[in-house]
């Protein structure tokens, strides 16, 4: 009998410890943040090859356009400034990177914004 419970004692410990590691695991990887009208964020994050950042924003929103730069040489290596709220860039190569967002047109300031990525920057 004592053994029967310990048992299921490690397997509900084991149970809240993948959830726990779950939902720590997703709050790393978005960011969340309140910009105004011409307003720049800047994020710096390991990026895997091919690895796509997006954004989106809220409904006040119309334009949010991103920035991709190798974190070393601050060249430019993607962009998105297509005139929409949700853009998206991916990582031409595995690397350390500095993620500009750009608040490009906000109706009701501030908007709300969500940065994330494929792996969690």
């Amino acid at each position: 009998m004592a053994k029967f419970g310990v048992k299921m004692t490690a397997t509900v410990a084991l149970g809240a410890i993948a959830v726990a590691t779950t939902a720590t695991i997703a709050q790393a990887q978005s960011r969340v943040d309140w910009l105004h009208h011409g307003e720049t964020i800047t994020y710096d994050g390991y990026l895997l090859a091919d690895e796509a950042v997006f954004a989106a924003c809220d409904n006040d929103c119309a334009d949010l356009d991103m920035f991709l730069y190798d974190a070393a040489t601050g060249e430019l290596v993607a962009s998105d400034t297509l005139v929409d709220a949700v853009p998206v860039v991916v990582a031409p190569y595995e690397g350390d990177f500095l993620i500009e967002v750009v608040m490009a047109s906000c109706s009701l300031e501030p908007c709300e914004t969500w940065t994330d990525s494929d792996a969690g920057f």
